[in-house]
């Protein structure tokens, strides 16, 4: 595999963090910069660019990456791609549908590879979760909440995170992450969108909240304020499938416990689970089923002893054994980022060089998570 070259329009703080964690990498080098702000100088190996067209002119570059407000990123993403370069898009896609639109219409006539850097779907613990999802372990997921509690010290009134023409609002600059997990845990298609939210004044639109129901029976809830102190920000998703309930913790997930019911074939398939501990297991005939008080009536496991089976739903499961645990990855919230950003460039490398190649992040994920957001947002 080549060295990639790789520009990139935008040096703010994200920007920098790219350029940081990808001239670590082999397969890829950071050979130029767009910063109209003048954050970037210019280096031996690096050429700076005031305009961000110049950039799309440089013929070393390969692979273009817009670190932009997403008000800009469906023009930057079609100019680069006509102008013959391959992107990694900033997410959200874009601030509409129309322009998610525009922007898959400009990549089937250039055939340029594009991919937005929904960059959660790399944490090991979602890819993990993904996993065990897909294998049945888990049985059917049911009900998702995803609560996120930001901090806004850093976004004062004229931020341009609060200018929805520019930003989208904050389901759409934010959101559009977790509705991009629970559509990749889920394997749903949404079907009805509501969304509600409170306004601290004309300017800001800082607390959301938004049910998605999908068309195989799960329902989600998403709650998203920006509007305390950094002290208090936290972000929790809960997952309950019909064999199992998750707790995971950090936007960017870094730890979590699971209980589940389990059999013999598929125990196993936890260890993949990054620091996976199992805290406790009980033979399933052991489990005291609680969820009525004495004298209430039968459960229905009274009478059997050894019973393997389990109805949710009306659907029958085998389980012999109820464990609980929990999971955590070793390292640091940035090397966690870090490392997530190198594997989706590495995977835009991947289509760029084989184009049956299949995607973590598509395009049309990308799109299918902006137009959540935008429902969610009207």
């Amino acid at each position: 595999m080549k060295k990639y070259k790789i520009g990139i329009i935008g040096y703010g703080g994200f920007g920098k963090f790219l350029y940081h964690w990808w001239n670590k990498m082999e397969e890829a080098q950071v050979s130029a910069v767009a910063d109209s702000a003048g954050h970037f100088k210019k280096t031996d190996d690096c050429s700076w660019y005031e305009n961000w067209e110049d950039l799309l002119k440089d013929p070393e570059v390969e692979i273009v990456s817009i670190v932009t407000p997403p008000g800009l990123h469906a023009h930057m993403a079609c100019a680069a791609m006509q102008a013959g370069k391959h992107v990694l898009l900033e997410k959200p896609v874009a601030v509409t549908v129309e322009e998610t639109e525009k922007i898959l219409k400009v990549q089937r006539e250039t055939g340029r590879i594009i991919t937005v850097n929904h960059m959660i779907r790399y944490n090991p613990i979602i890819q993990a979760l993904m996993s065990i999802s897909e294998s049945g372990a888990f049985g059917q997921i049911r009900h998702a909440v995803v609560n996120n509690y930001a901090q806004d010290e850093t976004l004062p009134a004229e931020h341009w995170f609060w200018d929805e023409e520019l930003s989208g609002g904050i389901m759409v600059e934010h959101g559009v992450h977790f509705f991009d997990i629970i559509n990749a845990l889920g394997r749903q298609k949404y079907t009805k969108v509501d969304g509600c939210w409170d306004n601290r004044n004309e300017l800001q639109r800082d607390r959301v909240a938004a049910i998605v129901k999908y068309d195989k029976g799960l329902i989600a809830s998403f709650y998203h304020a920006f509007s305390g102190p950094g002290f208090f920000e936290q972000t929790t998703i809960n997952l309950a499938y019909d064999l199992a309930r998750i707790e995971i913790e950090g936007w960017i997930p870094m730890k979590g416990k699971i209980k589940a019911l389990v059999n013999k074939q598929n125990i196993a398939l936890f260890n993949a689970l990054p620091g996976w501990k199992e805290t406790d297991a009980e033979p399933f005939e052991n489990v005291k089923d609680v969820s009525r008080p004495e004298g209430w009536g039968s459960t229905g496991q009274e009478d059997v002893p050894n019973i393997e089976s389990i109805f949710v739903g009306g659907k029958p499961y085998k389980a012999d054994t109820m464990i609980s645990g929990s999971f955590e990855i070793s390292g640091t919230k940035g090397e966690v980022y870090g490392r997530s950003v190198q594997l989706i460039i590495l995977d835009l490398i991947k289509k760029i060089e084989n184009k049956d190649h299949q995607l973590t992040i598509t395009l049309e994920d990308a799109c299918e998570a902006l137009e959540i957001a935008v429902l969610a947002s009207k």
